[in-house]
């Protein structure tokens, strides 16, 4: 007779062969060229959440007129990403010269488009950098609160012993802007003796309508909201508005800081930044800005 095979010992003993087989071959060999391998699928927040590391500071450049709402900004995204942001404040051609003095700095904020192209000219911001507009300004007629004056009109910066503050043109928007709207207004000769100064920043201009100094002076309109227990506002007719105040934001080519600047300015573009900018004055609507301005291109 032959030999008996115990058939249970001898299944069992092929099965731990293949089950060796099959994990040798897993371990120390690549997949045939007709194997489908299924990746793991994560969303766009998980990869995000795993990867992203945020600076401990970054520095920002801003024109003086965005100090409200670019102050307010900042708390809140070092609340939410725990980046202190240090921002220095001036007129916007101002900051915009110390940013490339120093050669540093995250961000600049510009009040409106002219500085923008200048530091593009200057080499502050690259040319192909995405370009973010934020909010508008728009130029109105600035006086002490109750206005002691009773100015009601351009024409009414041309009395006698009115002391007018204007904009420095070289450092901000408004000074450029303010005597436009004067020539087109037909009242620059007249008004421009009663011009006591011209301010390097609005916060400047600001101080000096508080404290007496002057009477009068062309600012931005939200003061009206942010100081409205020390300066009156008196709104330009359109048709001699020749310009306003378009907040732009741009990552400078100085920035170590690339990831988490972007995410600054995102959130001030976003919803919740622009509710920011609303609640202190500020226009977020680019058609708004028609109301009070008849030159849009």
């Amino acid at each position: 007779m032959g030999k008996k095979f115990n058939c249970p010992v001898l299944i069992s003993t092929c099965i731990i062969l293949l089950i060796g087989m099959v994990g040798c071959s897993n371990t120390n060999t690549s997949p045939s060229p007709s194997t489908t391998s299924q990746p793991v699928q994560l969303s766009a927040s998980t990869v995000i959440s795993e990867t992203l590391t945020y600076a401990k500071e970054i520095i920002v450049f801003a024109a003086a007129g965005t100090k409200p709402a670019i102050d307010e900004a900042a708390k809140l995204f070092e609340q939410k990403y725990g980046t202190g942001i240090t921002v220095n404040y001036g007129g916007g051609g101002e900051v915009l010269s110390s940013m490339v003095l120093a050669k540093k700095g995250d961000i600049y904020i510009a009040p409106e488009q002219r500085f923008m192209n200048s530091a593009v000219q200057k080499g502050a911001i690259d040319a192909s950098t995405t370009i973010s507009s934020i909010a508008y300004m728009i130029p109105v007629i600035g006086v002490k609160e109750r206005n002691p004056k009773n100015i009601q009109s351009l024409a009414d910066l041309d009395q006698s012993g009115v002391k007018v503050v204007m904009g420095n043109p070289d450092t901000t928007a408004l000074g450029e802007i303010g005597p436009q709207i004067l020539q087109k207004a037909g009242v620059y000769d007249a008004v421009q003796q009663n011009i006591v100064t011209n301010a390097s920043q609005v916060s400047a201009m600001i101080t000096m309508l508080k404290t007496s100094q002057v009477d009068a002076g062309i600012i931005w309109h939200y003061f009206g909201t942010t100081a409205p227990d020390d300066i009156d506002i008196i709104w330009i007719p359109k048709e001699y508005v020749t310009g306003i105040g378009e907040i732009q934001a741009a990552i400078s080519t100085y920035s170590e800081e690339v990831n988490t600047a972007q995410l600054f300015i995102e959130l001030l573009a976003s919803s919740e930044g622009k509710m920011i900018f609303q609640k202190n004055g500020y226009i977020v609507d680019r058609n708004e800005v028609d109301k009070f301005w008849t030159n849009r291109q």
